[in-house]
């Protein structure tokens, strides 16, 4: 049997109440200011802060895949513009206008 898709997006201000409820699963504070989000089917399943790479994950859904690879596409921003707080705000702005 296979695994649902998982798909990794940035965190949008819609955002806060999934990331207060993945770090009360995981009895910490949410994650500060941006991060990347993981989901299967539309449902976060991990999250990590870009700047300073704290990790919340629902361990009732088997996340460690899913930490993984938000460990490995942080990795993969900071190496392509060196300042993650940079990096996250243009991102936005490319995700905004993109929407546009």
């Amino acid at each position: 049997m296979s695994r649902p898709a998982l798909s990794i997006r940035l965190s949008r201000p819609g955002d806060a109440a999934a990331l207060a409820r993945l770090a009360r699963v995981h009895n910490t504070a949410p994650p500060s200011g941006r991060a990347l989000i993981a989901e299967r089917h539309g449902v976060p399943v991990a999250a990590m802060a870009l700047t300073s790479g704290a990790v919340v994950a629902d361990p009732s859904r088997r996340g460690g895949d899913a930490v993984q690879m938000l460990r490995l596409r942080r990795y993969r921003l900071v190496r392509q513009g060196g300042e993650v707080g940079r990096l996250s705000s243009r991102s936005g702005r490319a995700a905004a206008a993109a929407a546009a």
